[in-house]
């Protein structure tokens, strides 16, 4: 075939000229040079090299990778390594998918504000440990320990006016609080600080069907909720919940 000059490769390859060059200064690749006017010439094996060049890019592998795999013949235990980087990338991709798809769905289930309704199975909850709460104010790195203490959704449990327990989902088999099978209505606030949280929550509760139909001491289940409090800048998302 006919050698090609840097721009016919460039449009070939739908490359920059400043690239061509930087693969060049780097050693990567080696065209020939025309004498009369001192022009790059690349022949087919250039055009290979850069094709092979561009793709190990793609794949992921550093400038240094591919100088290195240009002094030997196998590259297959590089290309098996970049295999498995390749599929870490794409797992965390699919995880980071899956949280995107998340918190739009929870975005979009109901609006804030919005009283809606959910029926639950039973559900046991745990009094995080005296010595990891101060003053409603969780010490996360020693929650943390708790296994099954969740960073981004304790919940807040109010027996009562004067009790307020911070908890974690359980089980049957070990619990504090349980919440059995029913109907719960549900909202949705967004506030800046726990004042506000507390106007919202009296607020919600003086609704007269729930003045109908809880009692003093019924339950009443808050939680943060930090999937749904990603979409907001202005404060953080608070689910509460009474069994109706």
């Amino acid at each position: 075939m006919n050698n090609l000059s840097s721009g016919q490769i460039a449009e070939l390859f739908g490359l920059q000229k400043s690239k061509l060059r930087y693969y060049i200064n780097k050693g990567l690749l080696s065209p020939r040079v025309d004498e009369e006017n001192g022009y790059y010439l690349f022949d087919e094996s250039d055009i290979y090299r850069l094709y092979q060049l561009i793709i190990f890019r793609k794949i992921g592998f550093s400038i240094s990778d591919i100088k290195a795999s240009q002094a030997v013949d196998d590259l297959m235990p590089l290309l098996h390594k970049s295999k498995q980087m390749l599929q870490a990338n794409i797992d965390e991709l699919i995880s980071l998918q899956k949280l995107t798809n998340k918190i739009i769905d929870s975005h979009d289930s109901s609006q804030l504000d919005d009283v809606y309704f959910v029926a639950h199975a039973d559900r046991y909850f745990k009094k995080l440990p005296q010595d990891m709460v101060t003053n409603g104010e969780i010490n996360y790195l020693s929650a943390i320990k708790q296994k099954q203490f969740k960073i981004d959704q304790p919940y807040f449990i109010q027996s009562n006016e004067a009790q307020v327990d911070v908890c974690y989902a359980s089980q049957v088999s070990d619990y504090d609080h349980v919440y059995l099978a029913g109907n719960y209505a549900c909202i949705n606030f967004l506030v800046a600080d726990e004042v506000a949280l507390d106007l919202k929550i009296s607020q919600f509760l003086e609704d007269p069907l729930f003045q109908l139909t809880q009692s003093k001491d019924k339950q009443i289940l808050v939680y943060e909720n930090v999937t749904r409090s990603l979409a907001y800048n202005s404060g953080l998302v608070y689910t509460v919940e009474v069994c109706v």
